[in-house]
């Protein structure tokens, strides 16, 4: 292994760390929206948007918990069946963006930050498909 094959390691282990971080925040975000959804009143300004109907809460939060807890169990475990999880886990995590998007937001910025997270997912999911170190790290 070169220098740059190892700095390359090194880059995506860091960035390995980030989408710890990141999937760590998305559990404790859909554990405050459960709390949310669930208890009438909650100690902190209440995050939940106010244009998506009750009915569709449960499939929110609990998309967003499912793919949290996934990626961080896989990822710990090593687990070599995380990227396809995490296909099926984007793709339903997308599917809700796009009905809250185009069925209940009213935010102008809606079709942009539904751009996002769809680049996002795509960026993440090439990454732990086609990286060296995610194919190595997951086998």
């Amino acid at each position: 292994m070169d220098v740059s094959d190892k700095e390359k390691t090194v880059k995506m282990k860091y960035f390995g760390y980030v989408l710890v971080i990141i999937h760590c925040f998305l559990l404790l975000w859909s554990t405050g929206g459960i709390i949310e959804m669930i208890t009438i009143n909650v100690p902190w300004k209440p995050y939940t948007n106010l244009d998506f109907p009750n009915w569709l809460l449960p499939i929110h939060w609990g998309s967003v918990m499912i793919t949290s807890i996934g990626f961080l169990s896989g990822y710990f475990s090593r687990w070599s069946g995380l990227p396809t999880f995490m296909l099926a886990a984007y793709t339903m995590l997308f599917t809700v963006c796009v009905i809250e998007t185009f069925g209940f937001m009213t935010s102008p910025t809606k079709y942009i930050a539904m751009t996002a997270e769809l680049v996002a997912y795509t960026l993440i999911l090439t990454l732990l498909f086609r990286n060296k170190y995610f194919i190595k790290y997951f086998n």
